[in-house]
């Protein structure tokens, strides 16, 4: 998309916020983040004859305060304050990263289309009106209603195609597509926005995208499976639960599959002397780096092998699978997703 269709979409949002922001003439945020004279309680006590207007999330916190605690404990929340993010992206010198880590709403923006960066809200990162915010003001979501914030019901507001917007920069929603989970209808939302239950006995979607920062996610991705064979251990690594790459997303991710050698006393303990060996990495590396991508598509099975040293009576061969949100993390740092003893 050209620099100055960029500008024009990003005008044109503008200029629907304010013009209709110019009808209601009225604050649309009370001092405590609610709705105020000019958002949904107001307008539907005036009989809902047009929608609110919106131009924060925090507008949608009165209504939907259950969504709201769950987006706020989330990273999209944080995308573009986020010290790891700002550091590693020079702090947004790299320009790429700020289109993605604060968008303008998605529906305006294109569904599938590559993402605009937006000037206001920084502290709000990726925000309900990044998804959901259509190209007439509206808010649009899996169901339409008359009351609150009024939503149309829009099927691209739970479309992978939106999620892919952001999260193709990588290749993740084109690794779905080859898996067989696109086959089989197991999108973006069935993993990531589990269903749950809500007050009142109503369901609805998880607002938190479990994935790289949640360690029982993490553990659901792969098996590791380690075999005591002789003189050596057979090791094999699956990737049985992600729709996509393990790891994928960020080239910093990376997943090692570690082993040591060390005294029963030492299986607990850090230190230099105690060091792991790595025996593998899966990651695809930054730009320029030498060496192969690789990271393990869904379904596919790495296998290897760590020798059984002859003098290593009485110790414990231990073998770990770590992940790791940059490959500069120290191994005792980083999150151990799995692990195997083997007394020798």
């Amino acid at each position: 998309m050209s620099g100055a269709v960029r500008f024009a979409l990003g005008l044109g949002l503008a200029g629907v916020i304010a013009g209709v922001a110019l009808w209601v003439g009225k604050d649309p945020v009370d001092a405590d983040g609610t709705a105020g004279d000019g958002g949904a309680a107001a307008l539907t006590a005036q009989g809902g004859a047009q929608p609110p207007v919106f131009t924060s999330s925090r507008q949608c916190k009165g209504c939907h305060a259950e969504l709201y605690a769950e987006w706020e404990a989330s990273h999209h929340a944080i995308s573009y304050t986020n010290p790891e993010v700002r550091k590693l992206s020079d702090d947004f010198a790299q320009k790429e990263c700020r289109t993605c880590h604060l968008p303008v709403p998605i529906l305006v923006s294109g569904v599938g289309q590559r993402t605009i960066f937006r000037q206001e809200r920084p502290d709000e990162g990726v925000d309900c009106l990044s998804c959901h915010l259509d190209p007439q003001g509206r808010i649009a979501g899996r169901h339409a209603s008359d009351k609150g914030c009024m939503p149309v019901a829009s099927a691209d507001s739970v479309k992978v195609e939106l999620c892919e917007s952001c999260h193709n920069q990588h290749l993740t929603t084109d690794q779905w597509r080859a898996s067989r989970f696109a086959k089989d209808g197991v999108t973006c939302n069935t993993c990531h926005m589990p269903e749950v239950e809500r007050a009142g006995g109503r369901k609805g979607l998880d607002h938190r995208w479990l994935g790289a920062h949640d360690l029982a996610t993490l553990k659901k991705g792969g098996e590791l499976r380690v075999e005591r064979k002789d003189d050596r251990l057979a090791v094999e690594f699956e990737n049985v639960g992600c729709g996509h790459n393990f790891p994928t997303e960020e080239r910093h991710r990376a997943v090692d599959i570690v082993w040591r050698v060390v005294a029963p006393d030492g299986l607990d303990k850090p230190g230099a002397e105690l060091a792991f060996t790595r025996l593998y990495r899966f990651r695809q590396p930054y730009r320029g780096d030498p060496g192969p991508n690789t990271q393990l598509p869904a379904g596919e099975t790495w296998k290897g092998e760590i020798p059984v040293p002859a003098d290593g009576a009485g110790k414990v061969l231990q073998v770990r699978l770590l992940y790791k949100l940059t490959p500069f993390v120290e191994d005792d740092d980083a999150s151990v997703l799995d692990e195997r003893r083997f007394e020798l």
